[in-house]
């Protein structure tokens, strides 16, 4: 798991871990190397030996965006890693601290047109999706805020409850009990449509940038080189689990939805996205070296 235990994708996974450790007949233990946007963990996959037993975490930060937005990776994700399935996708959610003068998207642009510089956005990360995806509301809004890049988003979300932080964009199951004890307070979410768990948060389309639209979604790969048969079995082992009632049950707690395919489905995937993660970059100005 290339991200701190915690995270959403952290929280959403271990259910899915658990019920395919039983399909299997042995226990699937997540290891977490979080850091560097999940280049850390992905690189630790990638060097690992193609026989099945080290599986790993991979979603559209590791696999799509970090093409995009750093001109070299120590590991390469068309050649180093094999898509096993997709698992899941979510919607993100823009979330405040809780007194933090605005209360939707529109005051906070206002705020920030009002006080440049001023706003603090924290994120998991440089070149996280949650890092793009506040560029391209600035670049959209034309406002300039502050950007603070953390090791992980359970470390941002601690800085914003003790007012170090004022916005984040992050994934709704990883903030949600936050939102949902008033610990923090969400102005939007991410995708076109709005969150079931949250159906009174506007979308950030809704709230004036039209057409905007970021959706996260993760699964499980594998070490380029591991054989076609182990693939399969993975693949089937995933795809019970998320048909399983209590990664359901935790899934609809999570707002996450399932998304059972084949390797190839997963493959076609991550190849539509980095053309679009390409020119987000592009639009939003920043790129690493």
């Amino acid at each position: 798991m290339p991200y701190a235990a915690g995270s959403g994708v952290d929280v959403t996974m271990r259910p899915i871990a658990e019920v395919m450790g039983r399909e299997l007949g042995q226990p699937v233990v997540l290891d977490n190397r979080g850091s560097a946007g999940g280049i850390v963990g992905t690189q630790v996959l990638a060097a690992a030996a193609p026989d099945g037993y080290t599986i790993g975490y991979g979603n559209l930060v590791t696999l799509a965006i970090n093409r995009a937005f750093y001109t070299k990776l120590p590991y390469d994700p068309e050649k180093d890693i094999e898509p096993v399935g997709l698992a899941v996708s979510n919607a993100y959610v823009l979330i405040a601290r809780k007194d933090f003068p605005a209360s939707n998207l529109e005051e906070l642009i206002a705020y920030a047109r009002k006080h440049p510089g001023k706003v603090v956005m924290g994120s998991p990360g440089v070149g996280s999706a949650g890092h793009l995806a506040g560029e391209l509301i600035k670049s959209s809004t034309g406002t300039v805020m502050l950007h603070a890049p953390y090791k992980s988003g359970a470390q941002a979300l601690g800085d914003m409850v003790n007012g170090q932080v004022d916005i984040m964009i992050d994934n709704i199951s990883g903030v949600l009990q936050f939102v949902q004890s008033g610990r923090v307070k969400p102005l939007a979410v991410t995708s076109l449509q709005r969150a079931s768990v949250l159906p009174n948060v506007p979308t950030i389309d809704e709230s004036g940038i039209k057409g905007f639209n970021v959706v996260a979604w993760g699964g499980v790969v594998a070490p380029a080189g591991t054989p076609k048969a182990v693939i399969r079995k993975l693949n089937a082992a995933l795809n019970s689990a998320l048909r399983d009632p209590a990664v359901i049950r935790a899934n609809a707690l999570l707002s996450v939805d399932a998304m059972p395919s084949t390797p190839a489905e997963f493959s076609t995937l991550i190849h539509s996205e980095v053309p679009k993660w390409a020119e987000s970059v592009k639009r939003a100005g920043v790129r690493a070296d």
